[in-house]
């Protein structure tokens, strides 16, 4: 189970080895390599109009703008503080007795459901199977649970789940009342994901929910913004249990602006899938490196050959400027596997050269 131990933790690293925080090349997080939009400087540079005033209290005019991009309707969306809000509201208000996480995921479900009291039932994802589950063991494992987590692409492995696995399950559960929640956080940086994704079935049909992290693809963690997309009353019985004005209005603004900006998108998918496959060859031929799995999001997860371990790699690239992920708190994963994000070229180049020096 992870305890809120994430990427991104720059300030510590920074205290723990002596290191200005602005000096580290961050490859703990996964977020857009270009940062934000172009669309979003503006905004960044001029926000104090933003601060002066109180923002949407429903954040009308985001569902608007998010409705026009996802193809549904502002009613079929409810927006958070990114799509971690949106996990532990869910299980608050869904309430389930016994939950089925497929695993190593996001540790954040398995948290949430917790605090709820739900039981949690965990479901191994196999490294020997890609990380991908046989559809008839998966739907063995959801016997008997009340609330599904599915991450996909998956977090840490990049895993998607392909379609005549996601669209049978999606179908089981829906007829056996399970309530299924699909986490496509990161099925942005995919170029074909209007086609990959299970929107169409979340708001036709209930019991489903699909999460959208805004954070990711458009590179403004910090504004923390998400939403939620399902049918009607899944979404209402969500927005009922949320304060007003949850969502601050520069994160309203951005993730608007952000909704527009197509050639930053463009730009985006075709770099990380350019520079998903240099680092997964150029990784790939380093000893330290068993395995580099294939991922269909803009990270990698790397299995270290022993006697390498992550939590040792990991302190001896912070020293040197660079931090990465340590899986060691994923469940399952054990301390020989890092994740790394994909950035641009330069500083991908610089990540090889310093794994080089400790090959």
């Amino acid at each position: 189970m992870e305890k809120h131990q994430h990427g991104g933790e720059i300030v510590s690293a920074a205290a723990r080895f002596g290191i200005d925080p602005g000096a580290f090349v961050d490859f703990s997080v996964n977020t857009n390599p270009l940062g934000p939009p172009p669309e979003v400087a503006g905004l960044l540079r001029d926000a104090t109009s933003l601060a002066a005033v109180y923002p949407e209290p429903d954040c009308g005019s985001l569902r608007d703008a998010a409705g026009a991009y996802y193809g549904v309707a502002p009613d079929q969306i409810i927006a958070a503080n990114g799509a971690v809000e949106l996990i532990y509201l869910l299980a608050q208000v869904q309430r389930p007795r016994t939950v089925l996480i497929p695993g190593p995921t996001f540790g954040e479900y398995e948290t949430a459901s917790r605090l709820c009291g739900a039981a949690v039932k965990h479901f191994y994802l196999s490294p020997g199977q890609g990380f991908l589950p046989p559809l008839p063991h998966l739907v063995r494992a959801a016997r008997g649970a009340d609330l599904v987590w599915i991450c996909s692409p998956n977090n840490p492995t990049g895993a998607r789940l392909p379609a005549e696995i996601l669209k049978p399950f999606l179908s089981y559960c829906r007829e056996q009342g399970v309530f299924l929640v699909i986490d496509e956080s990161f099925l942005l940086f995919d170029p074909n994901w209007r086609e990959l994704t299970c929107i169409p079935e979340a708001v036709t049909g209930g019991g489903v929910l699909v999460l959208q992290s805004l954070t990711k693809f458009f590179g403004i963690p910090g504004l923390r913004i998400g939403c939620g997309i399902g049918r009607r009353d899944v979404i209402a019985g969500l927005a009922c249990r949320q304060p007003p004005w949850q969502v601050n209005g520069l994160a309203q603004a951005a993730a608007r602006a952000s909704f527009t900006a197509c050639e930053y998108a463009r730009q985006t998918r075709a770099l990380v899938a350019q520079e998903r496959d240099f680092l997964t060859s150029s990784l790939g031929d380093l000893r330290l490196v068993r395995q580099v799995y294939p991922s269909a999001a803009n990270f990698l997860l790397l299995e270290l050959r022993p006697p390498a371990t992550a939590p040792a790699l990991w302190g001896q690239l912070a020293r040197r400027g660079v931090l990465v992920r340590d899986c060691s708190n994923f469940g399952w994963l054990g301390d020989r596997f890092l994740r790394v994000a994909i950035k641009n070229h330069d500083q991908n180049a610089l990540l090889l050269k310093q794994l080089a020096l400790l090959d």
